[in-house]
């Protein structure tokens, strides 16, 4: 506890995962975490409203809101790029 400052129960919790899985059962299991607001269907419409519009990504935040459906600031939005271009998918350069 004291050298990965973490909680009793937190150990208790990663020694039962532990006994239970082995190594494996240490990952995370799917869907833990927040879901992302942006996903890879909006990839299309976001890469084409940002090669648009550039220099203003909160205009394009804007606008996306409202074609989406979904509340999001400019800055989920340069994140949501980032990832794109990370991915190194064909619509990576906005």
């Amino acid at each position: 506890m004291a050298v990965l400052n973490v909680s009793r129960p937190t150990v208790y919790t990663w020694f039962n995962r532990w006994e239970r899985g082995g190594l494996a059962g240490l990952a995370n299991a799917a869907g833990q975490g927040r879901r992302p607001i942006l996903g890879a269907a909006d990839e299309a419409p976001v890469v084409a409203a940002v090669r648009a519009n550039r220099q203003q990504l909160k205009e394009v935040a804007v606008t996306l809101r409202q074609e989406l459906a979904k509340d999001f600031s400019a800055r989920t939005l340069r994140r949501f790029l980032k990832s794109v271009a990370g991915a190194g998918g064909a619509s990576a350069t906005p």
